[in-house]
């Protein structure tokens, strides 16, 4: 359509946002409550197709029932000329794989930020019963305030009350984002959502998808059955344990991923914190499908590696072995050695053919128990007077803690000190050996004595390119947030104020700071102005904080009315420029050329 278009003689068409398989999208002015708004049109073409109708109709019922801050709001619905449209939040900014590729490498902490927001939006859906099946980072927007926004419901799947979705459809969604389950037919569910979560985190780390190639069924394979990339292979200062986010959201087997988003969502929280830093690598378990179907029993626990020409002896030829050795009464751990098992091994294949088996270890055990109650009362008395129990001396003072352990025939031989949250500074953290352990009377026992929390101290960030002082914070172990907001003093990335004031001592583990970052002047796009009232005109640019020149022109038109404006209708500005608006004088060019003149205000 045609910039200027009116739909339903309310929607101004201003400009072509994109084009889809389902709907053209544009940016337009709405005319009735004076805001720019996204307008998406069925294409003309497919609108008399029943699924895509249908497809069009779930997105808006979809985005009805979703309302979070994350998620990309309904604002009305219709139809024009038979072409059913929908009218939505317009998000000022770009997608987020355009942003990935316009700002990478991106901080570790912006990136976590980022992720936290998606999560937020996808559990709203996954808690409204709605699997979104298309998560991407092309239906991830952020606006110009770094506020995350998820877009395009449109093949979103309706669960059941049960948790299974309500009908099984068709695979759809874009395959460097699908789930080895769904490439497979499988239908569509929460985990599948939260393995296009890992691939996209994977994205934001990397500036690349995980599995490449030149079809759709090469990349299938390879989710189905290529082991995830390690994202430190690309970046090795990434953090393992954001890293094993992404091993755990992407594994194979969907019952190895998180349980729900909001599982993933707390594991991410921490992730950048020092205080997991020697967390070593994801690693799911095998599952038992896995099992079956790809055995090795050149690695299996029960064989040796000692066969000729790596042949293996036949399973059942072992079993039948074991089972001839049992009938004829040999020892487990005879036959152990005989067939090159494990006793473990031998006692489950003679269990399984109802064969009893005799082991040596009976006898010694049987004698073994019989010693130990023959000796069990002299053997108490004498423990009873030559040991003692270490007694439990948390949370007491140094000295009290002595004092009670004098009174059980102990003495204290060193003291060490270690920081703790929950003990309070100069008491007792525990004893070593530990509590109930029983040790020789007049022996000698350690106390480790809380020195109290660490704390460190916090700069002033005021100024400071976000990424800069985020990355500081988080090397210190602090979580940080982040909040945008305009600003005309303050460049654009730069740190407005923090939330946790300079010189303040802090626990570290305990503590999050929000930076308040600067996104620049604030940016509108400029509705068409012409004919409007200069008191009109005057009232929106005080609503919008815009600066007003005023140029008065002669013109037929009556006097007051705004004739021309600078810059045009639809162009992006910032308010810390000026908007300059002719205005007519209400006389024409020949009867009043001579008395024309020029005026300036400022609106606030």
């Amino acid at each position: 359509m045609e910039k200027g278009t009116m739909i339903d003689n309310r929607y101004q068409i201003m400009r072509p946002l994109g084009e889809g398989g389902m709907a053209n999208v544009y940016q337009a002015y709405d005319t009735y409550l004076k805001r720019d708004v996204t307008l998406k049109m069925i294409r003309f073409d497919i609108k008399d197709q029943p699924e895509a109708l249908q497809r069009f109709q779930k997105e808006a019922k979809a985005a009805t029932t979703l309302v979070n801050d994350h998620i990309v709001q309904l604002y009305d619905a219709g139809e024009a000329e038979g072409n059913p449209y929908l009218v939505m939040e317009y998000v000022s900014g770009m997608d987020l794989k355009s942003y990935i590729k316009a700002h990478f490498p991106i901080p570790y902490q912006e990136v976590v930020d980022i992720m936290e927001q998606v999560l937020d939006a996808v559990t709203a859906a996954h808690k409204a019963g709605i699997i979104h099946r298309d998560l991407k980072p092309q239906n991830i927007l952020i606006d110009d305030h770094g506020q995350v926004k998820i877009t395009d419901f449109g093949i979103a799947l309706a669960q059941n009350k049960f948790g299974q979705p309500a009908t099984k459809e068709p695979v759809i969604g874009s395959i460097h984002y699908l789930a080895p389950e769904v490439t497979r037919g499988q239908s569509a569910s929460e985990k599948s959502d939260i393995y296009a979560l890992g691939v996209i985190l994977y994205e934001l780390l990397t500036n690349q998808v995980p599995y490449q190639g030149d079809t759709a069924d090469r990349i299938a394979y390879q989710h189905a059955e290529v082991p995830m990339p390690y994202a430190k292979d690309f970046d090795p200062q990434i953090p393992q344990p954001l890293e094993n986010v992404i091993l755990r959201a992407t594994t194979k087997d969907a019952k190895d991923r998180y349980f729900s988003t909001e599982d993933m969502a707390d594991d991410l929280k921490t992730a950048l914190s020092k205080r997991r830093s020697g967390e070593g690598r994801f690693v799911p378990e095998a599952s038992d499908e896995t099992k079956l179907v790809t055995p090795d029993w050149n690695s299996h626990p029960f064989v040796e590696d000692d066969l000729e020409d790596g042949e293996e002896e036949p399973k059942d030829d072992v079993e039948e072995r074991i089972i001839d050795f049992g009938q004829k009464g040999y020892s487990v751990k005879e036959i152990a050695e005989q067939v090159d098992r494990t006793p473990k091994f031998v006692r489950e294949v003679l269990d399984k053919n109802g064969i009893k088996y005799r082991s040596k270890k009976k006898w010694a055990v049987l004698a073994l128990i019989l010693l130990v109650f023959a000796g069990a009362a002299g053997a108490y008395a004498y423990a009873r007077n030559m040991y003692t129990a270490v007694p439990d001396v948390a949370n007491m003072t140094e000295s009290n803690a002595k004092s009670k352990l004098e009174d059980a025939g102990l003495s204290v031989s060193s003291t060490s000190s270690t920081s703790s949250k929950s003990i309070d500074k100069g008491d007792v953290i525990k004893v070593v050996p530990g509590v109930g352990r029983s040790v020789k009377k007049g022996s000698s026992v350690k106390l480790v004595v809380s020195s109290g929390t660490d704390t460190v101290s916090i700069s002033d960030y005021t100024g400071w390119d976000y990424s800069k002082a985020a990355n500081q914070l988080t090397s210190k172990g602090i979580t940080v947030k982040k909040k945008t907001e305009d600003s005309t003093t303050v460049p654009s990335g730069q740190v407005i104020s923090q939330s946790v004031d300079a010189g303040s001592e802090v626990d570290p583990g305990d503590t999050t700071i929000t930076l308040t970052v600067s996104t620049g002047p604030k940016s509108l796009t400029l509705p068409d102005l012409t004919n409007r009232s200069q008191s009109d005109v005057v009232n929106w640019a005080n609503q919008n904080n815009v600066s007003l020149a005023f140029t008065v022109v002669d013109s037929d038109k009556p006097s007051g009315t705004i004739v021309g404006q600078d810059p045009a209708a639809g162009s992006k500005f910032t308010i810390d420029k000026t908007l300059t608006l002719k205005i007519s004088s209400g006389t024409s060019a020949a009867s009043a050329s001579s008395s024309s003149s020029n005026s300036t205000m400022k609106t606030n």
